[in-house]
């Protein structure tokens, strides 16, 4: 299974937003970079069977954009486990394999995902922090497990043009 880690793109300062932090949305930036993934995806004919998401407004319009772009694929789905700080790895784990798909992407928030990251690859968690819009590729010989992950690559929105 491949498994792809994607944090959402720029959603700018959240102190600088006042209305409930659950619904800040992507800046122009964000959007640009949420759409130059889907492209560096597409371009490099990486298919995804599954897309979830967080809830909140952020990640679903990354989500989006990053689906539109890249041309196919599983319409985003709402996943509660990737909201910030309800991450349950071994549920979320559970909930992926349960799948029965080649490969998911997660949009989620951090650290929640760079520490569920961490924990995939039998790391610690100050050993990988995915940025704004960027992925991490991981890939498992069977089902998604604790430190059974390879990290494959890593990219971020600089990489792939934004």
């Amino acid at each position: 299974m491949d498994l792809y880690l994607i944090r959402h793109a720029d959603a700018g300062d959240p102190l600088e937003w006042e209305g409930a932090d659950a619904d800040r949305p992507l800046t122009d930036l964000g959007r640009r970079q949420a759409r130059a993934l889907g492209a560096a995806f597409q371009a490099r004919g990486i298919a995804v069977a599954a897309l979830l998401t967080s809830p909140l407004t952020r990640t679903v319009q990354t989500a989006g954009e990053f689906r539109e772009a890249l041309g196919a694929g599983a319409e985003p789905t709402a996943c509660d486990l990737l909201a910030p700080g309800e991450l349950r790895r071994r549920k979320l784990t559970k909930q992926v394999a349960g799948l029965g798909v080649e490969s998911v992407a997660l949009v989620g928030h951090n650290p929640d995902l760079s520490a569920y990251l961490g924990w995939l690859l039998g790391a610690s968690p100050e050993q990988v922090e995915l940025v704004k819009g960027g992925v991490a590729k991981v890939v498992f010989e069977d089902e998604p497990a604790k430190g059974e992950g390879v990290l494959n690559w890593m990219l971020t929105p600089v990489w792939y043009g934004v």
